[in-house]
């Protein structure tokens, strides 16, 4: 039997959705039970009129009861697999349903759409998600191509609560990856908090969890989203673990970092936690 849940984020129950194939790969090498989750909308009723508003109710429960019936065809992609799961349906806001469906799940596995460069970053479904969750979210760009997933990892380590919480939770993954590189970066301190605290050497923590992992210094001079998705590629990683807005989302929405470039830019799954 699995010990090791995902829920899997889907907005489409027809062909093979780019996270239902991540979610396929990872369940394959994890052994993993997969929860395939589809949220109906239930429609905005706030500026409605009465008349309307009973349209919009009966419109959103026939989108609800024919999401419910699309349960063969996840069964089917589970079975043509070799992987076990249940069909799960929610319906309202997806943050939410994601959220409370997550409180039994190890991490959810959710699609990013590519977006407009200017589109503001950290807002949206995913990166809500990520914050409400409390597990790490495998995010899949919509540009990713899956060849292999989770066979050679890349760590971004800035020695952060939200970076050690990502690591902690692809563990299973990174005990069955073929490479894992760490890019050992500089932690920033609290200037106003604790001094001289004890620094965690990562190569041993994971070497005593079976996890045999390269590091290398990394300390750019700026631009390190940049330079973590140009280091994933040249050692033709397939999955970055990171923390995910470890600054103020804020700050990072109007200064940028390295949270908002790779939610942008990459063409890599990015397993993050906050």
């Amino acid at each position: 039997m699995s010990a090791f849940d995902i829920l899997v984020h889907l907005r489409e129950s027809r062909d093979e959705p780019l996270a239902a194939r991540a979610a396929l790969a990872l369940g394959k090498r994890l052994d993993a039970y997969l929860y395939g989750l589809f949220v109906a909308p239930l429609g905005a009723v706030a500026f409605s009129t009465p008349e309307t508003v009973v349209f919009q109710v009966h419109e959103a429960d026939r989108l609800y009861a024919e999401a419910q019936t699309q349960g063969d065809w996840w069964r089917g992609l589970l079975a043509a697999r070799g992987a076990r799961g249940e069909w799960l349906v929610a319906q309202g806001e997806a943050v939410e349903a994601l959220c409370h469906c997550a409180r039994w799940c190890d991490f959810v596995v959710a699609e990013r759409p590519t977006l407009n460069p200017d589109a503001p970053t950290g807002w949206g479904t995913v990166s809500r998600t990520v914050f409400g969750a409390g597990v790490p979210v495998l995010v899949v760009p919509e540009l990713a191509k899956l060849a292999t997933l989770g066979e050679r990892i890349l760590i971004a380590w800035n020695h952060s609560r939200e970076a050690m919480r990502a690591i902690r939770g692809a563990l299973p993954l990174l005990a069955r990856a073929g490479q894992v590189v760490v890019l050992d970066g500089t932690a920033q301190d609290d200037e106003l908090g604790a001094r001289h605290l004890p620094r965690l050497d990562l190569s041993a923590w994971l070497e005593r969890r079976g996890v045999h992992a390269q590091t290398r210094a990394f300390a750019p001079d700026g631009d390190y989203g940049k330079h973590i998705l140009a280091e994933a590629r040249a050692m033709q990683a397939d999955l970055i673990v990171m923390g995910a807005w470890g600054h103020s989302r804020i700050a990072q929405l109007v200064l940028g970092g390295s949270t908002r470039y790779l939610f942008q830019n990459s063409d890599l799954p990015l397993l993050v936690a906050h």
